[in-house]
């Protein structure tokens, strides 16, 4: 009798794990995906175990189809041939660059441009199309009577999403969804995931019909059996919000990039963090700034930033968070000493969650500041940010309100950091770097992570 019981829930569990829709399996979201932006994948190589050493769970590589034959970084963003890995390197080189990460238990996301193909003219028609093996004037939209001519330019406030779906970005000829792309698309994917390839990143996600994208991440799901964590990249504007696409898979958070480029900018303000806007969805993938916010490499660049250092700090933030996936520029981590800290954090947060730990975050008002943001992350540890170009510092600092007590070590620069209970039943910092001193002290243009150490800990520094 107990046996029978046991192969009915047996039964059951199964067909619920077979029938459960592609957007359900999922694989763990990552710890912090590492941008090896426009770099070539034998250079790659060559570091990729420092980044898991770092904290890093995750790094993602530029597109691997043939493309554009240009050495711009936005030539890898206009495919020619999905049926050739060439660009920033071989399929040979990317094979060994897959193989040496998952030594060191690093995940390889793929980036795929699945929107249109490349502009080899400059013109607003197409091109040879020879140079797009098995593809015909059919494959692609074009202007009614005018087979090959740019149908339309997109406008992104018209109060529909017609032109985003069909129109061509710039004068990059838009693929539609016949049998025939979607076939040489789905190859495209099956070969990176017999190389070993563990997430994708698909481009311009907004600009395709979101049951294509839809199909396509189930497919990645039944080939994978449910290993592979995606993402889309989706820039909010009038017409598209991240709602549209989130219910498929991870979308790219520009309403928090927004956010914080307005809190952390010059005469912006960190307490309006306290409750940030942003996607709703914990998923979502977040940034201080991407290659498309870069004015320096980006004519078109999204809301840029004036002082790229104002960015590292809205890394670092985004680094502190529970929420969120962070994706981080290969350049911030080498310019900002804290970024490197900031990923190191979030493992041992990722960690201490595993663990039964209190990672919960939560912004506190026990600084009321407009330039300094303190977040706990439950009583595992606590982040505060200075944005200002001077030193915060205060003599007493009650956090009674708050879940952090016990010793903590900034991971950084290795000073310790007390917050006791007086006999008044409060909270206070009692040391913050020596037991001469309390309160806080945060240098201008810096960032601090702190972790839960033994009490010990703190009595062995003093």
């Amino acid at each position: 009798m107990h046996f029978r019981k046991f192969a009915f829930v047996l039964a059951i569990s199964l067909v619920i794990a077979f029938n459960l829709p592609g957007s359900a399996q999922v694989a763990e979201q990552p710890v912090a995906i590492f941008h090896a932006f426009h770099q070539n994948y034998n250079d790659v190589k060559k570091f990729v175990c420092q980044l898991a050493d770092r904290g890093y769970s995750h790094i993602q590589i530029a597109p691997a189809q043939k493309s554009n034959s240009s050495q711009e970084w936005w030539a890898r963003y206009q495919p020619v041939d999905y049926g050739v890995i060439e660009g920033k390197g071989s399929q040979a080189d990317l094979r060994q660059l897959i193989a040496q990460a998952h030594k060191c238990q690093i995940k390889v996301i793929a980036d795929v441009v699945f929107n249109h193909m490349a502009n080899l003219s400059g013109g607003d028609d197409f091109e040879n199309l020879s140079k797009f093996p098995g593809l015909t004037k059919d494959d692609f939209h074009s202007a009614p009577g005018n087979p090959g001519k740019k149908p339309c330019d997109i406008n992104y406030n018209d109060g529909n999403r017609n032109s985003e779906l069909h129109c061509w970005l710039g004068g990059l000829p838009d693929l539609k969804y016949t049998a025939t792309v979607k076939k040489i698309q789905k190859a495209h994917l099956k070969k990176l995931l017999n190389l070993g390839i563990d997430g994708f990143r698909f481009d311009a996600a907004k600009h395709m019909p979101a049951n294509v994208v839809k199909e396509y991440v189930d497919y990645i799901n039944r080939e994978s059996k449910g290993k592979i964590w995606n993402y889309l990249e989706v820039i909010t504007d009038s017409d598209t919000r991240a709602d549209n696409y989130k219910w498929i898979a991870a979308v790219t958070d520009f309403v928090l990039y927004n956010s914080m480029k307005a809190a952390f900018t010059f005469g912006g303000d960190l307490r309006s963090l306290r409750i940030p806007i942003a996607v709703d969805d914990s998923r979502s993938v977040t940034f201080g700034r991407n290659h498309d916010t870069i004015r320096e490499i980006n004519s078109s660049a999204i809301n840029p930033y004036d002082d790229p250092s104002d960015s590292y700090l809205a890394t670092a933030y985004v680094l502190a968070r529970e929420s969120g996936t962070p994706l981080i520029l290969n350049w911030d981590n080498a310019d900002a000493p804290y970024i490197k800290t900031g990923v190191k954090f979030r493992q041992i947060m990722r960690q201490r969650l595993k663990a039964g730990g209190n990672v919960k975050e939560n912004v506190l008002a026990a600084v009321d500041s407009s330039t300094v943001l303190l977040m706990e992350r439950g009583n595992e540890g606590f982040f505060v940010v200075n944005k200002a170009a001077g030193k915060f510092d205060i003599p007493a600092l009650d956090l009674t309100l708050t879940d952090i007590e016990g010793c903590y070590r900034e991971l950084r620069n290795n000073f310790t950091v007390a917050v006791q209970r007086r006999q008044n039943g409060k909270k206070f910092v009692t040391r913050w770097g020596t037991q001469n001193r309390g309160g806080m002290e945060v240098r201008g243009r810096d960032a601090l992570y702190f972790i839960r150490e033994p009490w010990q800990q703190c009595q062995i520094d003093s």
